[in-house]
């Protein structure tokens, strides 16, 4: 997708404005390329063409809405993406998914705070038991809500 493909009245999910989106994604193919699960956000919440961006899942049913955005942004699996994207990557689509749809004043979640974020999921092994931590928070004032 490149930002000639952005339709004219955007989504009604969508809470930016065209310039602001035109702006954006013009910034965010140059530093993802044209093919990843940023481009797929970017395609799949203007427009509804492709599969659901993290989850991979086959859509047809046009623009997705304000809460299929968010539900996508939530998605927590991102199997399908290993070997073709970075963790950082598919971490600024979700993010992307849910700044499209967010309100002027509404604040940023927990989960996207660069400092609460791990840069990759860290692993750790002991005999039969497997843990991967991918966020860290510093007490329950600051744990997003799911």
């Amino acid at each position: 997708m490149d930002t000639t493909q952005i339709p004219e009245s955007l989504p009604p999910a969508i809470t930016i404005s065209r310039d602001t989106a035109v702006a954006c994604m013009t910034d965010d193919l140059g530093d993802y390329g044209t093919s990843g699960p940023v481009a797929q956000a970017w395609q799949w919440a203007l427009t509804g063409k492709g599969p659901t961006p993290i989850a991979l899942e086959t859509w047809s049913q046009g623009p997705p809405n304000h809460n299929m955005l968010l539900d996508e942004s939530r998605w927590p699996h991102t199997d399908r993406w290993q070997g073709h994207a970075s963790w950082e990557e598919i971490q600024h689509a979700r993010f992307l998914l849910w700044w499209l749809t967010a309100a002027e004043s509404e604040q940023v979640p927990a989960r996207f705070r660069r400092c609460d974020i791990a840069s990759e999921p860290a692993v750790a092994e002991d005999g039969s038991v497997t843990v991967t931590m991918t966020e860290a928070h510093r007490g329950a004032a600051f744990r997003p809500f799911r």
